[in-house]
């Protein structure tokens, strides 16, 4: 059941933190990495994205919640989404010009869109109650070696890119071969998913309670608003709904903007392979972190607690890059395993968390699409709040300032997600 999030995150994970940035200086120029229109462009990219993924998981996890079949509920959405993500390869391999680099990258957010909501519901289908927390131990632990492939991989065909003498033809070809091998990841696990895994299909009597609503509420749009405000009537539900907000809003600024800290503010030359090893180190100690605490919380009985401090590590790492910029390099390694450490934990036990909090089993398509625009907010005000104050310190002349900003500002979300966590009562 597990598979495919390793697929998932191979393909993702260095999207973001390298392989974009990478590709935008095939569009925008510049002198300098990580120069203010290139962050412009890549935070208008992210705000783009995040709209696409705020609107689409919602819709399509209520539609599975209430899909009727001998294959389940879930397999047909992640067969679909799957597809579109394989099918978005040659777009993004063959990106010549931005209008086809934009098209294969509108076709990977569908994909993705369409099969996530599907997919993380799952778990709540056909996990017992007693072992959610081992479960999502398991989730955190093949997330975190998906991201450790995908790394691996992007510094393998990156890392020799060098900020002060740009190749240009590396970049197109060694960047297009990264989305053919995490195509064929994703292809895989995708494979393992639709015909290894047995679901459960929508029982009779669901079905009848199903086709009622259908008669009593005939208005699609009113049904909609009617499921799309059921699950804030748990107060549960919206702490963890925030607080995980406040924690990704400071995870999409750290991610982002990191790799153009390393060119223009640490004036790395090899920042990719930098970039990538520092990422390594964290995703080592998040695996072994993730398993651990996701079964410790199970045992426990209790969850909030690890999720705060697994939050606090991350907000000691973002706030290193603030409190010690010069003697940073040095500190990468315990930098990197400390950052991990927190990452893995959160992952794990703060997506059992959520599976304990939903409103309800058999709307958890529905709720946990809701509950992913708690990423996707974030991903919508990171990029509007990172590229204002670069922008506006590049214009001062102050562009190193404008960066240790953007990680002071990330550091007081993650100690805004710890405090407020410690809130759940359940």
């Amino acid at each position: 059941m597990n598979v495919l999030w390793f697929s998932l995150n191979a393909q993702s994970a260095a999207l973001l933190p390298i392989v974009i940035p990478a590709q935008i200086v095939l569009f925008i120029s510049s002198t300098q990495i990580g120069s203010a229109q290139q962050v412009a462009f890549l935070s208008w990219l992210m705000l783009a994205a995040a709209a696409i993924s705020l609107f689409l998981p919602p819709i399509v996890g209520m539609l599975s919640d209430q899909t009727i079949g001998g294959i389940g509920r879930r397999r047909p959405y992640i067969a679909i989404g799957g597809l579109l993500l394989v099918m978005s390869t040659p777009l993004l391999v063959d990106a010549r010009n931005m209008m086809l680099f934009l098209g294969g990258l509108l076709l990977l957010l569908v994909g993705k869109n369409i099969l996530t909501p599907a997919y993380q519901s799952l778990m709540p289908d056909c996990v017992h109650v007693k072992q959610r927390g081992e479960t999502a131990g398991y989730i955190g632990g093949m997330t975190i070696l998906g991201n450790v492939v995908g790394l691996g991989l992007a510094v393998w065909l990156l890392g020799s890119l060098n900020a002060h003498a740009l190749n240009l033809s590396m970049i197109r070809v060694h960047s297009g071969t990264y989305y053919v091998i995490t195509a064929f990841f994703v292809l895989v696990g995708l494979l393992v998913t639709v015909f290894g895994v047995h679901e459960i299909p929508l029982l009779a009597g669901r079905q009848e309670r199903s086709q009622q609503q259908r008669v009593s509420q005939p208005l699609f749009v009113h049904r909609l608003l009617h499921e799309l405000i059921t699950p804030w009537r748990s107060s549960d539900f919206t702490i963890v709904f925030l607080a995980r907000a406040s924690l990704m809003l400071g995870l999409s600024l750290f991610m982002t903007y990191i790799e153009y800290y390393f060119a223009r503010v640490q004036h790395v030359a090899n920042f990719v392979q930098v970039t990538g090893t520092v990422a390594a180190l964290a995703l080592g100690g998040a695996v072994v972190s993730g398993v651990v605490f996701g079964v410790l919380s199970d045992r426990f009985k209790r969850r909030a607690p690890v999720v705060c401090m697994a939050t606090l590590f991350m907000c000691a790492a973002s706030l290193t890059f603030v409190i010690f910029p010069n003697d940073l390099m040095t500190l990468l390694w315990p930098l990197g395993v400390v950052f991990g450490l927190g990452y893995g934990s959160y992952t794990s036990v703060d997506w059992a968390l959520t599976i304990d909090v939903l409103p309800s089993v058999e709307g958890a398509g529905r709720d946990l699409g809701i509950w992913n625009a708690s990423a996707t907010l974030p991903a919508i005000a990171a990029p509007l709040l990172g590229n204002s104050v670069i922008t506006m310190a590049a214009g001062a002349g102050q562009i190193a300032t404008g960066y240790q900003l953007v990680f002071a500002i990330a550091a007081f979300f993650f100690l805004l997600a710890a405090v407020s966590v410690l809130f759940v009562r359940k």
